[in-house]
This record gives C-alpha cells, structure tokens and sequence, in this order.
C-alpha cells in the first residue's frame, strides 16, 4: 500500500512538473541562446535544407534535394533530447515505430513490420549502419539494440530513410535504411565528462580528443546500470542490465586522402528471472581511405566485427564473425549525365552456435558469403527534372544472384519545392533462422527451416513532395504503396501428424499509407516540429498454404502514430524541449492506444558546465509498448546530468 501511495504521489509530481514546465514555455521571454552542440540557434531552415546527406545516394548531396523520404536527426536533436541511447535517440524520427520491451530490448521498424514475435516472426526489414557499418545479425536480419552503442555526444546526425535502399545498401535494406554518422575527431578536441543518475539509470562517460600536425584523435569509455521495469501483474520483471564500453578514433588528412580508424568494445551483463546473467560482449575495427579529386571521389573501407551472446536460460550461445570490404568511386559531371557512383563488396559472415535439445541449427557452423556490384546514374532530363537509374546485383549463400533496381524522378518546383517519385525492387535474404533451424518438443521435430526458402520480395513504389515556402516554415511528405510477395509462413509436412512445421513462402499482400512531418520557425528560440504516419495493411495467404498462425503472423503494427517536439531557448542559456508522441493500437494480440510525452530542462552555467533534468514518459506511471506475451511494461523515469567540458 505504501508503495502505491508512493508512486501515486510521484505520479501527481511529475503530471505538475510537466505541465509547469509548458506553461514555462510559453509565458517566458524567450531569446535566441543554446546550449553548446545545439544547432536551433545556429543554423536556420534554408541552411538545414542545405546541410549535406549522404545515405539517399551513397554521395554528397543537400537535404533540399534528396529524392527519398528522408528526416535527419541532428546533432542540436542529440544533444537535447536527453536520450541516453540509439534506440530512443530514434524516437526522434517521425517516420519510424520504436517499442521497448523491457529494460534492455527495442525494435525498430519504417513502414510497418515490426515483427509479432509470439509467432516467432521478428522485426528484420530495416538496416542500421554505424559510420558505415553495417549492425544487423546475419542470423535473422534483425538489430540487436542491446550491442549498439556509442558515445551519443559524438553523434553528427542521423539519416533515417523511410523506404527500400536496397540498390545501394543490400539486401536487408527492404523498408528503410538508418545512417549513425559520428563526428570526425578534429572536432572532438579536448575533454569531456559526463556523470549522470535517476530513478531508472545511472551512467558515466569520459571523451578526450587531441591532434598531431595533420591528424587528430579521440578516446572514450562508458557505463551504466539500468534498473529492473516491472511486469503488467506488478511483478518484478527481473531485466535490469549493465554494459561498459570503450573505444576510439583517428583520422589523417593529407590533402586530397582521408584515412580513418576506428573501433569499439562492449560487455555487458543481463539479468533473467530464476537464471544466471546473459553475458553480451564484442568489439569492431573500420578502416577507410578516401580520396577526393576535383571532379570525383575513390573510398576503400573493411571492417571487422565479433558479437559473443551467452543465454544461460535456453543454453544457447553463439559467437558471429563480420569480415566486410568495399569500394566505390563516385565522378561529377556537367552534360546530360550528372554523376555516376559504382560500387562493389564483399560479406562474410562466419557463426558457431551451440545448440539445445531443444534449439538447434543444422550445421551449427556456417560462412556466408556475399558478393555484390551496384551502379547509380543521375541525369539531367532538363534544367529542373532529373531521373536516377540505379541496379544492385547481390549474390546470397541462400540464394541465387537477386537484381535489386531503382528509379527517381525529381522536378524542383520553383526555388524552394522538389516533387519526386520512385520505383524500386528490394528483398530480405534468407538466414540461417529461415534455412537451418529445428525446434524440438519431447525429442520430436515440431518446427524445422526450409532448405528451399526464397527471399521475402517487395515492389515498392513512393510519391513525395517537399518545401520551405516562407523562412519559418518548411514540411515534407510522401506518400507509399509496397506489394510483398514470398513472405515467410507456417506450414505443414505431409506425414499424417502433420509435422514437422517448416517455414514456407505462402503469404503475400499491400501495405500503403503516408508520412508526413513540419518544422515550424515560431519566432526566434521557439522551434515546433510535428509529424503524422498513417499505415494501412492488407495481406492474405497464397493458394496451398496451411494458413496456420493466421495473417497476425505477418507483423502487429498500429495504423498511426504521430509526434510533436518543442524546442525552446530562454535567456541565461536555458532550454526546454518537449516530446509528445501518440502511438495507435496494436491488432492482433490487441495493445490499447498510448499518449506520452519526454521532457529535458537544460542549463548551461558556463561556456564548459552544462546541467540537464530529464523525463521520460511523464504521462503515465507505466505503459506496455508491446503486446508479447511477458514483456514489460514501461514505466516513467527522471534522469539528472551534468557535463563538464574542459
């Protein structure tokens, strides 16, 4: 009982706190001034529309004229979001579904699928790269959020794309294609502490940069502790996890070449209900050299990548290996054909497994290897029309060699507005979940892979259009309607039990819907940025199928969601940012509709002594973001830091 009084009375508290600090906003005097790092008061909507983006052709180009739906995260949103990780730094993107499951588990999904995992169907049609590498498992396309990691105040941006990329990215890059691109480490210089602590977490990070004549380096280490959330019964969920991490950067320059190096290392612990901790640790290692001539651009990259999970609850463990190598060069031209980028590479994914008596992979050791080659042209049909033509040819160890094409028409309307169009091909690769797999009940084979599984396929086409019609204003929208076929489903054996199970590719269907999001220039220091997705899904199963797990199996996704950020700026270096966010029903399991709203006061004391004061889900005492079986339920947290810069 004390307990509940306890919570109902930090309850009231925070409710008070959250709408005091509305009524703040909007009753003070607000003058343009920011934090160190924030980019509202520095930068204005032409010159955001200007910056540079890279994930939408894999070259440099602007904002304002990328033809793709494509929202960026920038280091100002970093800084003062207060997210204390990558997956709720994501949050931030109105064109994707971020759910947390317990302490230490997201997904992340663009355009649906974000996985129904009761029917053992999990989020796997979206990439993440990491400065260029590439995080997803290669044991069943997914991300592992728990693994990724970095120093967030060293995050540039982030480039979310809504969509296929798979014509540049690969074949995982079937609905969108995420881009977390770290600062270069001359402009890290110095040192900087970070010490922070709530009710939920505590960490603790250290940074230090300096340079020699033409190259510069950074250093970093990390820690925290996360608390247990609780179960929708009100028992303890027993997830509480901690995870430390180091890691570094150097870049040269000389001239014309950039030569960088960098790499990480992680272990974490995971608690378990009635078991010993998980144990997750790995470590990665990138190199790249870059060469920019006058009217063209050469890079070489390779990285290496070991992940090491440990699950004392189900015995298994398994150890997977990335060796990765590519090249591209890119030219600029002047005539009908604006510019040309090519490119090709090379994946192997090396993996040991042990198994259970009742997991198993049949090997339980594996190299997959993939090969690709890829070419993207973009012409100039007139002064103001351009069209790309882009063609991925990508060889998969389950598959034969798949033709992943792409083409964008653009026609900028005027000095501000772009209309663009697209239609492309993407897949998702068969894995060793989908080929080897065996669940075994009592000694029997109830569930077994497909040695015959074909990739999941989506034909995808988009619609968009994007303007700044007044220097306060600018918004974008698109509009989307992808056809999948050979969508992975259950079926049976032919035996008179009927089993085993084995994976088929008997489901198919539409999704179509849009997104849409604003950024709206009040008046100086007062910055308000809301976003609309709407999703629609229509799928069925193919003649000859079981039809067993029903057409839920596919995803359990909610058919809107929608978002509102403020961000303000007082005098004495003050700020307020605001996140509200409404998130639709699930379907089917059923999870009710939710409101929440994240919160982060700021002060910057001096030039290098920064304070901050977060909130994270204000509205509620707690609130279920997933509708699996056993999940938590997420539950409000404060959070108090102060950075020291030196």
């Amino acid at each position: 009982m004390a307990r509940r009084k306890n919570k109902m009375k930090l309850m009231l508290a925070l409710r008070t706190s959250a709408l005091s600090l509305c009524l703040l906003g909007m009753l003070l005097p607000i003058s343009l001034r920011a934090e160190d790092g924030s980019d509202l008061a520095n930068m204005s909507l032409e010159e955001l529309a200007n910056a540079q983006v890279t994930s939408v052709s894999k070259s440099a180009e602007t904002l304002r004229s990328a033809p793709a739906s494509i929202y960026v995260i920038t280091r100002g949103d970093v800084i003062r979001s207060g997210a204390t990780s990558i997956p709720e730094l994501l949050r931030l993107a109105p064109n994707l579904d971020v759910r947390q499951s317990n302490a230490k588990s997201y997904v992340a999904a663009a355009r649906g699928f974000a996985g129904n995992p009761d029917a053992q169907n999990f989020a796997n049609k979206l990439l993440i790269l990491i400065d260029g590498r590439s995080v997803y498992t290669p044991l069943f396309s997914g991300i592992a959020f728990d693994a990724q990691d970095t120093f967030i105040d060293d995050i540039e941006r982030i480039e979310v794309i809504s969509g296929p990329g798979a014509t540049l990215w690969g074949a995982n890059a079937m609905n969108g294609v995420i881009n977390i691109i770290t600062r270069g480490a001359s402009r890290t210089e110095g040192g900087q502490l970070s010490v922070g602590g709530g009710n939920h977490e505590r960490n603790v990070g250290a940074r230090f940069g300096g340079g020699v004549s033409d190259a510069a380096f950074r250093v970093y280490g990390k820690a925290f502790k996360r608390d247990s959330f609780e179960l929708p019964n009100g028992a303890n969920a027993h997830d509480d996890w901690r995870k430390a991490q180091v890691g570094f950067r150097v870049d040269w320059i000389d001239g014309a070449d950039t030569v960088t190096a960098q790499g990480d290392a992680y272990r974490g612990l995971q608690a378990q209900p009635a078991a010993a901790d998980l144990v997750l640790e790995g470590a990665n290692l990138l190199t790249r050299w870059q060469r920019r001539g006058e009217n063209s651009e050469f890079h070489v990259q390779a990285y290496f990548d070991h992940t090491q999970r440990d699950d004392p609850p189900t015995g298994v463990a398994h150890v997977v290996h990335t060796y990765d190598l590519e090249i591209q060069q890119t030219f600029d031209f002047a005539g009908f054909l604006r510019k040309l980028t090519w490119g090709a590479g090379e994946r192997r994914n090396s993996y040991s497994i042990t198994n259970t008596q009742s997991l198993l992979f049949n090997p339980s050791e594996r190299s997959l290897y993939i090969g690709n080659i890829f070419a993207l042209g973009t012409f100039a049909l007139s002064e103001r029309v351009q069209l790309s033509l882009g063609l991925k040819l990508e060889e998969n160890p389950f598959a034969e060699w798949e033709f992943l094409p792409d083409a964008r028409l653009s026609w900028s309307v005027g000095r501000t507005a772009m209309v663009w169009t697209s239609a492309s091909r993407a897949i998702r690769s068969p894995t060793p979940f989908d080929h080897d797999v065996a669940e075994r009940i009592g000694g029997i084979d109830f569930l077994v892979g497909n040695p015959d599984f074909e990739p999941e396929r989506v034909n995808a086409y988009e619609l968009g259009y994007r303007d700044q019609p007044t220097p306060r204003l600018s918004y974008s929208m698109a509009l989307f309607y992808n056809d999948y076929s050979d969508l992975r489903s259950i079926e049976t054996s032919a035996s008179p039990t009927l089993l085993p199970l084995r994976w088929g590719n008997l489901l198919g269907g539409v999704t179509y819907g849009g997104e849409t999001w604003a950024t709206w220039q009040v008046f100086e220091g007062w910055r308000l940025s809301p976003g609309v997705r709407v999703l629609k899904q229509d799928f069925a199963f193919e003649p000859g199928s079981s039809q067993l797990g029903g057409i839920a199996q596919v995803s359990n996704d909610p058919s809107a969601q929608a978002t509102l950020k403020s961000s303000m700026d007082f005098p004495r270096a003050v700020t307020l940012d605001l996140h509200f966010r409404y998130v639709g029903a699930l379907p089917d399991p059923t999870l009710k509709e939710y409101f929440e709203l994240n919160a982060r006061l700021g002060w910057g004391i001096t030039d290098s002594l920064d304070l901050s004061l977060s909130g994270w889900n204000l509205l509620h005492p707690e609130h279920r973001e997933s509708a699996v079986t056993g999940d938590a339920a997420i539950g409000r947290s404060v959070f108090a830091e102060a950075r020291w810069s030196f």
